[in-house]
């Protein structure tokens, strides 16, 4: 492929610019703030679109530095022929309103592209990375050929690092190291083994309140017996008389434990009490209405007088009206209090009056009462309710345990995979690293030395490169590392290693950028580096320069070449 024209509507300085290119040589020539480097990426633009983030290689990116200040517009036009076929490529590369129409010119169907941001994967095979590394060449040093030459062996990318990436995976690494969490996993594991046990210990301690509650019932029914005494009545018969008032207060005892330990069974579950039917007001009235009703049908089978009947069943009535008002009285139905559940203080204070009463029973010679079993029950019961305490504060412990289990086997999980991502990069970089190193081997490697000659005026004659020695060159005087070359020198070495891998890196044809690469003191070095250039028979070379020397030389030399200077802005 090789461009013809370019349109620049709006493109960094450049305001509908137009610049006619051609197959072969082109030489747009300018002053160093000139616009060269900005043709160069509008060029790369107009092939690849603009991205806005930098890319993969962390250049930045291009975007803001050649977005036209004062203007709305930031698009362009570029004319490009390939395999005899004219395409007209239009495009905006304002973000937010980004459009790419290529027009096929001779059919004038418009060609639909597989990525609207670049014509790689339908009109060209290689994406951008590989075309910026390959057929866009900048000034470069000893620094940059010695980097970009190692990272394009390796990774087949100049702008990629072997050694960086893999510096960086195993950083990542040994940061995402599960082992701390695995060791933790274990300790976990092992805490928890001890909690086994707390659960039906739980239900053990529920158990032994439980049965230690129905002893006491139990124990206080046989107390309320044995308080009876034998009395002699004036007939001479004998009969048991009871203690009523310490019968109601050991009652009392036993509904409050009984409530108690009702309330205290479950402690996250509030059960509603069932109701019978007698709690029900409709039903009381209804039952109220039907014994009326029986009481007035038995009277009328009666033989009463009329007026007998009436008032024996308005009183009937009356009476059992105020049956029902007594027992809803009885029942506390029309007290301001709310029934409450007796509390540990309840049940301690009645415990208390029973022990004062004991002491007035011991007076009594027929009516001794021991309380010391209420006393050892309320102990034993104090000291079930500490145990369950604990084990309910173990229990909560485990549980806080096991979430942190869960929490911790989650991340070694979430680390192990990452793990295994990182082991499967380095592998594979490996893997890769060898096939491009092969890959390198028998393309540009064996004439990485094939213009070193011509661009060095004839001072060396080879180039060498090893991983651990880096780069020499040798010639006549001996052999020299490219990193002690004078700089001038070492940009005419990048630059002759550059060409020779443009020259048989891929085999697309694709425009060839030199963008200021280097500059000659003499026309006849001038002259020996087109004579490079006219050996490596690009299909199109865009060389930018402000050297002098090279318009001198073309001249000289009698080339064909597109020439384009371009005014100072």
């Amino acid at each position: 492929m090789y461009l013809t024209k370019l349109l620049m509507r709006d493109f960094g300085k450049f305001h509908n610019e137009e610049i006619s290119l051609q197959p072969g040589l082109n030489v747009i020539e300018g002053g160093r703030n000139s616009g060269k480097t900005t043709i160069r990426e509008f060029i790369t633009g107009i092939l690849y679109g603009i991205r806005k983030k930098n890319d993969s290689s962390g250049k930045a990116s291009s975007y803001e530095t050649y977005k036209p200040e004062g203007r709305g517009r930031y698009s362009g036009t570029g004319y490009a022929k390939q395999e005899g076929k004219t395409y007209l490529i239009d495009r905006s590369f304002l973000a937010g309103a980004k459009k790419t129409s290529v027009l096929d010119v001779q059919t004038g169907r418009e060609v639909m592209l597989k990525n609207a941001d670049t014509l790689a994967g339908s009109i060209l095979e290689t994406d951008l990375s590989s075309y910026q590394d390959t057929f866009v060449i900048e000034e470069g040093s000893a620094e940059n050929l010695t980097e970009y030459l190692g990272n394009r062996i390796q990774t087949g990318n100049g702008n990629l690092s072997r050694a960086r990436a893999l510096a960086y995976l195993k950083k990542e690494r040994k940061k995402n190291d599960p082992q701390p969490l695995i060791r933790r996993l274990d300790d976990l594991t092992e805490k928890l083994e001890a909690y086994d046990d707390v659960d039906d210990a739980l239900q053990a301690n529920k158990k032994a309140l439980r049965q230690l509650t129905d002893e006491f019932a139990m124990e206080a029914a046989k107390r309320k017996r044995e308080s009876r005494q034998l009395v002699e009545n004036e007939d001479g018969t004998i009969t048991y008389k009871t203690d009523e008032e310490l019968d109601e207060r050991l009652s009392r005892l036993a509904e409050a434990d009984k409530s108690r330990e009702a309330s205290e069974e479950d402690e996250d579950e509030e059960q509603e009490p069932k109701k019978k039917w007698y709690d029900n007001v409709f039903a009381i009235f209804l039952t109220g209405l039907l014994v009326v009703g029986v009481i007035a049908g038995v009277v009328y089978l009666l033989p009463f007088e009329s007026a007998v009947r009436k008032l024996f069943i308005l009183f009937t009535g009356i009476f059992v009206v105020i049956t029902i008002i007594d027992g809803y009285r009885a029942k506390g139905a029309f007290s301001d209090e709310e029934a409450v559940t007796p509390s540990e203080e309840d049940f301690n204070r009645v415990l208390e009056e029973l022990e004062e009463e004991q002491e007035k029973q011991e007076k009594k010679e027929n009516a001794e009462f021991d309380m010391a079993f209420a006393k050892e029950y309320s102990d034993r019961k104090d000291q079930l309710k500490l145990e369950e305490s604990a084990l309910i504060d173990r229990r909560r412990e485990r549980d806080l345990l096991r979430k942190e289990q869960s929490q911790v086997f989650k991340k070694k999980s979430e680390l192990e995979e990452e793990l295994r991502a990182i082991n499967l990069a380095i592998s594979t970089i490996d893997s890769l690293s060898g096939q491009y190193q092969e890959k390198a081997a028998g393309t540009f490697v064996p004439f990485l030395s094939e213009y070193i000659t011509p661009l060095s005026d004839g001072r060396f004659g080879e180039l060498l490169f090893d991983e651990k020695e880096g780069l020499t060159v040798e010639g006549a005087g001996g052999s020299f590392a490219v990193e002690l070359l004078p700089e001038e020198l070492a940009a005419r070495i990048y630059l002759a290693v550059r060409l020779s891998i443009a020259k048989r890196s891929t085999s697309e044809k694709l425009p060839l950028i030199i963008d200021d690469a280097v500059h000659f003191s003499s026309e006849a070095e001038a002259g020996a580096f087109l004579d490079v250039l006219e050996d490596m028979e690009q299909e199109q070379i865009v060389l930018m320069t402000s050297d002098p020397m090279i318009h001198r030389a073309l001249d000289a030399k009698n080339m064909a070449y597109n020439y384009v200077k371009l005014r100072e802005k």
